[in-house]
């Protein structure tokens, strides 16, 4: 477990660091510039049962590996604000800065769905554990484009269906974001489409996307 800490804007080169990659989604989807105290977790149950804490300024991030090693996926637990941005937001400035860096890419059109879910009045059911289930993140339509998916859990301070819940679990932003490296490689040709994150969870107990 690595702990960052960030106290402004993040750069175009932080915006890509992995190590800093929540730090810059948080200012990104949240449009603030509160300092915060990132935690990385190599552990996904330590992950999983961690939170935002709505108290501090600690966010969480947790990073999915490919069979090479490779980062294809970045979970992070921000904290919200109001107004909330998307989640796609934080791809959509990625995208951006490595059109800068990446030369003759493959794909003429990216598209970014917009079918994410930001909000329990969009899908009233979802739970933690669904945020935390699998999904494909990236894929190509039948016209070859590439697609880059992403999946929201926002759960508003001021939520009134909440205010009986304890206050730390209230006030965030959870988002499954593409990793840097990984869509720099789709954009060059030399990753493929098709990679899916997430992992099912046990749903015996506690939510366990807003447990201790």
């Amino acid at each position: 477990m690595r702990v960052r800490q960030s106290s402004s804007i993040p750069t175009r080169q932080e915006a890509l660091a992995v190590d800093e990659y929540c730090l810059a989604a948080q200012v990104v989807i949240t449009k603030t510039i509160i300092p915060m105290q990132l935690v990385v977790h190599e552990d996904f149950d330590t992950f999983v049962k961690s939170r935002a804490l709505i108290e501090g300024s600690v966010i969480r991030q947790y990073n999915w590996h490919a069979e090479d090693g490779n980062i294809r996926g970045i979970s992070c637990k921000l904290k919200s604000a109001d107004p909330d941005g998307l989640c796609q937001d934080m791809n959509r400035q990625v995208y951006k800065n490595l059109q800068k860096l990446v030369d003759d890419p493959v794909y003429d059109l990216v598209v970014f769905d917009s079918n994410e879910t930001v909000s329990k009045d969009e899908q009233p059911g979802m739970t933690g554990p669904d945020w935390l289930a699998p999904f494909e993140m990236t894929y190509l339509d039948e016209a070859g484009n590439l697609h880059i998916a992403t999946k929201g859990f926002t759960v508003d301070f001021t939520d009134e269906r909440f205010l009986k819940a304890p206050p730390r679990f209230r006030g965030v932003h959870y988002c499954h974001l593409v990793a840097p490296e990984y869509l720099a490689g789709l954009m060059r040709g030399t990753a493929d489409a098709g990679m899916s994150v997430g992992r099912v969870v046990d749903t015996s107990g506690p939510n366990p996307a807003l447990s201790e």
